[in-house]
């Protein structure tokens, strides 16, 4: 009998280019955003899913939120998703993804969007008059 001979190339063992949790979280993104676009709750307009990091053992899920909603209102958004949306939530996570193991979902507020809205309020409320006065930059 004739060995065959393999010219195939070795598949990476560890490395891939788009590592599968990295994969998991858009395609977990995209599943949390349709869902809650589709509860017609007042209490959640303007609602955006910024991000969703998986760990790696699969075990949970932090879906970070964006509202435009006042930051004193934050306890009540996280504790309304927490208390009437998480079940059906993983429930259709386990549906639409068909994994082995659906990831517990928690919510959190993405500290990115905050930081970078107070950053542009300050920019904003400075008041540069820069070229107005011929100072720096000036040529002669």
């Amino acid at each position: 009998m004739a060995q065959r001979s393999d010219k195939r190339r070795p598949r990476p063992a560890t490395k891939r280019q788009y590592p599968r949790t990295a994969r998991l979280n858009t395609l977990l993104q995209q599943i949390v955003a349709e869902y809650l676009e589709r509860i017609d709750d007042e209490q959640l307009d303007l609602l955006t899913v910024t991000g969703v990091e998986v760990d790696a053992d699969l075990n949970k899920a932090v879906v970070w939120i964006s509202t435009l909603a006042d930051e004193s209102r934050d306890t009540e958004i996280l504790g309304l998703l927490v208390e009437r949306y998480r079940k059906p939530l993983q429930a259709e996570i386990a549906r639409s993804a068909r994994l082995r193991k659906t990831p517990e979902v928690t919510f959190a507020f993405d500290p990115a969007i905050r930081t970078g809205a107070r950053i542009e309020h300050i920019l904003s409320s400075l008041h540069i008059e820069g070229d107005d006065e011929g100072g720096e930059g000036a040529t002669e």
